[in-house]
């Protein structure tokens, strides 16, 4: 899919069209915000907590935080080890169309509570630090 152009049919572009024009899509974002904005908080407060050394964004929305991983740790490292421990993540070095990438990860935080994301940054923090 990478290679190619795929779009939505045009019966989801109606529905859309139609969900937007009836006025709902600000209460779906405003829900949505409701939702997502205690998961990011949590995940950011477990990075302060569990992995400092790391930097991480700070957006104000989204489904995804970027974090930077310390120096001399790469994603590659933390990818293997992190499987052992039931950490799924994404080669960072994917999301560079022009090269880089080699310390990045992507954190997905709106699928999980915030007990599941304080469990998973501190297996990562403790993946990070065997990759160190």
């Amino acid at each position: 899919a990478e290679n190619a152009y795929i779009t939505p049919g045009l019966l989801a572009h109606g529905s859309v069209y139609e969900f937007c024009r009836a006025g709902h899509l600000q209460p779906q974002i405003e829900k949505l915000k409701t939702l997502y904005a205690p998961r990011l908080k949590a995940t950011l407060a477990a990075l302060d907590e569990y992995l400092p050394e790391a930097e991480a964004t700070r957006p104000d929305g989204g489904f995804f935080l970027s974090l930077t991983l310390p120096e001399g740790v790469t994603t590659m490292d933390v990818r293997t080890r992190a499987t052992e421990v039931n950490l799924k993540l994404a080669d960072g070095r994917g999301f560079f169309a022009d090269g880089g990438g080699e310390r990045f990860l992507r954190l997905p935080f709106c699928a999980l509570n915030s007990q599941q994301l304080q469990t998973g940054v501190a297996r990562l923090a403790d993946v990070v630090r065997s990759a160190a």
